[in-house]
């Protein structure tokens, strides 16, 4: 385990990560990416005594790179971290990349498979995916997740994926990510799996008065009449729309 001059270990406590999240909006402070990694700017780690958030803050590895090279200054980050990049234009975001097929979607228990619309909620597509329309361009996925109180906190669009700054918390490590209403409440897990598909392991969402719940193997909805349905070990395949409710 690395450690600086002060026995200060580079492993950072998952508190003080999470302060530091949120208070960058959950992306870089210059270009709001949500692919982050943490940055001590001053003192750098090696002067550090202590990993202090008011001190700390989030790059992409592409602006980190610019700033561990001295291409740019540390007073840029300083200056970025008064108003954040994602604070200004109110998300984080990234980009899905599905190059060699119709990713599968996979939400607990239910499997669905080359659908133009995998899932349509109250005659609304919540989600949809479109083949190439050239030649080595990867396939497009759009749709979004909505919390618990029905509030939008991840929208893709052709793949761009936008996480929403007000949320309590959002943290990409890899190919995952998960976000929490508040402390030990998640409200959905994403995985690009390594075929490229879409994993939601976990999932607390309300939308147009239908609650869908996404634990392990199964997915629970529950309808507007109170009425509800568990879906576990089922597969659409080749459809026009997966599944309709």
């Amino acid at each position: 385990m690395e450690v600086n001059k002060f026995d200060l270990s580079r492993v950072i406590p998952a508190e003080i990560k999470r302060e530091i999240r949120q208070q960058c909006g959950f992306g870089c402070v210059i270009c709001g990416l949500g692919i982050i990694q943490y940055e001590h700017v001053d003192p750098e780690f090696k002067d550090a005594k202590k990993h202090d958030p008011a001190n700390m803050t989030l790059l992409c590895p592409q602006c980190h790179s610019k700033v561990t090279t001295k291409m740019w200054s540390k007073s840029r980050v300083k200056l970025a971290m008064r108003m954040p990049k994602c604070l200004q234009q109110g998300y984080s975001n990234e980009f899905f990349d599905f190059p060699e097929r119709n990713p599968s979607l996979i939400f607990g228990g239910v499997k669905l498979s080359n659908c133009k619309i995998p899932i349509q909620v109250a005659n609304y597509p919540l989600f949809q995916l479109k083949k190439p329309e050239y030649l080595g361009q990867p396939f497009l996925l759009s749709g979004l997740f909505t919390d618990s109180n029905g509030e939008v906190s991840l929208e893709i669009k052709d793949n761009e994926w936008k996480a929403n700054s007000s949320l309590w918390d959002v943290e990409v490590k890899g190919p995952c990510i998960t976000i929490r209403e508040r402390h030990r409440k998640i409200h959905l897990v994403l995985t690009i799996t390594e075929q490229c598909d879409i994993l939601v392991s976990r999932l607390d969402m309300v939308f147009a008065g239908f609650y869908f719940e996404a634990n392990g193997d199964y997915l629970k909805v529950t309808f507007p009449d109170g009425g509800s349905s568990e879906l576990s070990g089922c597969v659409a395949d080749n459809c026009n729309v997966g599944i309709s409710f």
